[in-house]
């Protein structure tokens, strides 16, 4: 009996409380919601792109080489990643170019391009 008047009580509740919020009524309009995907499309791409360019280098293929990798399935992997690995990597990859050690930059470049690689290569695997 107390359940059954406590299912009453709910349900009253539901119809009298069902109007205060209309089917118009959103937490973020269309408008906003469009802007923030156009953004988060544009942070993709852009961060594909730093990826890709490190990844097109001379040294990139001579160190996927290195690695035993082909550098082709390393460069269609990158676009398989998800948004936080992209940005990840290409925080990194822009981090390490604007700060190379002195003296070092080819050093440090074909360190990161090595880390890019490798990095790619255990994210694909674990998703898969």
């Amino acid at each position: 009996m107390g359940m059954s008047k406590g299912l009453w009580v709910l349900a009253t509740a539901v119809v009298l409380g069902g109007g205060l919020a209309s089917a118009d009524d959103h937490l973020v309009s269309s408008d906003v919601a469009a802007r923030h995907l156009r953004e988060a499309a544009q942070a993709r791409r852009s961060d594909l792109s730093a990826v890709e360019t490190v990844l097109s280098t001379p040294e990139a293929g001579r160190a996927a080489a290195s690695l035993g990798v082909d550098i082709r399935q390393v460069r269609s992997a990158a676009s398989s990643l998800t948004d936080e690995e992209l940005r990840d990597l290409a925080a990194r990859a822009a981090e390490l170019r604007q700060d190379p050690a002195a003296g070092l930059s080819r050093d440090v470049d074909q360190l990161l391009v090595v880390f890019l690689i490798v990095a790619i290569v255990i994210l694909v695997l674990k998703a898969v």
